[in-house]
């Protein structure tokens, strides 16, 4: 009976060697799978599908560029890898060395060759960008491409203290990006000039391109409750802030700042075909902005002006902060000495026809029937207008001279057919 029981346990244990053999060689397969499949891109892919295979590298594309390259751990030895991308591992001499980064300039859209060597460097404050403060665009076709929102955050950031360039110009000069500029444009069959007013300190940028940067790039504690559960003490002191999120850690500009837009949308405006950049209409200006685009009258075909093709901004001319007032001697800054005198002539003009045309309603009303509707109503629409504008001709000239004429015209026209009419019945 023992006999049998030792030979029963005996067969036993041959098969539970055997199993813990094949259950400890399949543990050591996947264990052996998972360390090295990391090594292979198609391992990272079957959870981070939404990154492209097209990695944005100078290496060729048909090279299979290991995940594990760039995304080192600190431990050597984990399994897992790092999310994050340590500097010494772009700047390897085997990829993009700084050496051959700072020796030459790159181009970059329609802008100033970008200078690597001017962002590599640390800034006063202690503030030093890293390679992924920038090349962090993920989830798009290509996979570490530029976040062009990066370089808005911190070159129009309002709520920071602007660093210097080496040669001493804020970083929001916006020379340092755009030389490349059109030095002539043609503006009802005139020549502008721009190289005429880019030396010209008295003008600024700001003056005729509206509105192109939006948004002030600050930092709402709302932001920082996304990752932490306690705002910490040092929350305005940026050097700190800066030094662990972006020196420590990885974090992208604008998961902390809300975001910047830099850049102006395009209209399309009937005026020689062409397609013109457009100012922002506010509300509280909606009559100057109606004038200044040759609309908002009656019984004329209106033509932009000149200053709106241009994207004139409000500032360029009125100084003071409610846009109100205007001395006219701002013009004689882009147009010239003199340019006053001309424009208060061309106001005086327009305010005397103003006063004319209100003049000429009053009397024609008498006679007002069902042939002089029309023609009254029009009147009244452009004297409204004019006068709601305020600026007595400044916002588009043409266009108000046009309608002052040809409502007045109209409106001497009906009193001259009454009063040949009068005189008709006199003498009958």
């Amino acid at each position: 009976m023992f006999d049998e029981v030792r030979r029963l346990n005996k067969k036993h244990t041959i098969k539970l060697a055997i199993s813990s053999a094949v259950a400890i060689g399949i543990v050591l397969v996947v264990m052996f799978t998972t360390v090295t499949s990391p090594k292979q891109r198609q391992f990272c892919i079957n959870c981070h599908s939404n990154t492209s295979l097209n990695i944005s590298c100078k290496k060729s594309s048909l090279k299979d560029i290991a995940c594990g390259e760039c995304h080192h751990h600190e431990n050597k030895d984990a399994i897992a890898m790092g999310v994050e991308i340590n500097d010494e591992y772009c700047t390897a001499e085997s990829c993009h060395p700084l050496s051959k980064l700072s020796a030459k300039s790159l181009q970059y859209r329609k802008i100033t060759p970008f200078e690597h060597k001017t962002h590599t460097r640390e800034f006063s404050d202690t503030f030093r960008l890293k390679c992924t403060s920038c090349h962090a665009n993920l989830g798009r076709e290509r996979h570490f491409e530029l976040d062009t929102k990066t370089c808005n955050v911190c070159h129009f950031t309002s709520t920071l203290k602007y660093p210097d360039t080496q040669g001493k110009k804020p970083i929001s000069d916006c020379a340092l990006c755009h030389t490349h500029i059109k030095k002539t444009l043609k503006i009802y069959e005139k020549t502008f000039r721009h190289d005429a007013y880019e030396g010209n300190e008295k003008v600024s940028c700001t003056d005729c391109h509206f509105k192109i940067v939006q948004g002030n790039g600050k930092v709402d504690k709302e932001s920082c409750r996304q990752c932490h559960g306690k705002v910490g003490d040092n929350f305005h002191n940026a050097s700190d802030m800066h030094r662990i999120h972006i020196g420590a850690y990885k974090t992208a500009c604008t998961s902390c700042h809300d975001p910047i837009i830099h850049g102006w949308l395009k209209v399309n405006n009937p005026v020689d075909g062409g397609e013109y950049h457009s100012q922002s209409v506010d509300t509280c200006a909606e009559v100057q902005n109606l004038l200044m685009m040759g609309k908002g009258g009656a019984g004329v075909e209106g033509e932009p002006d000149p200053m709106y093709l241009a994207t004139l901004n409000c500032s360029a001319c009125h100084k003071d902060k409610l846009f109100t007032n205007v001395k006219s001697q701002v013009c004689n800054n882009c147009h010239g000495r003199g340019f006053d005198k001309i424009l208060s002539e061309q106001r005086r003009f327009v305010s005397f026809n103003l006063q004319l045309l209100n003049t000429l309603l009053i009397k024609v009303k008498k006679y007002q029937n069902i042939n002089t509707d029309r023609i009254i109503q029009e009147a009244e629409a452009n004297y409204t207008l004019i006068r709601k504008d305020g600026s007595l001709g400044a916002h588009n000239i043409k266009y108000v001279k046009d309608l002052l004429g040809r409502s007045i015209e109209q409106l001497k026209r009906i009193t001259r057919q009454n009063s040949e009419r009068l005189s008709l019945n006199e003498e009958l």
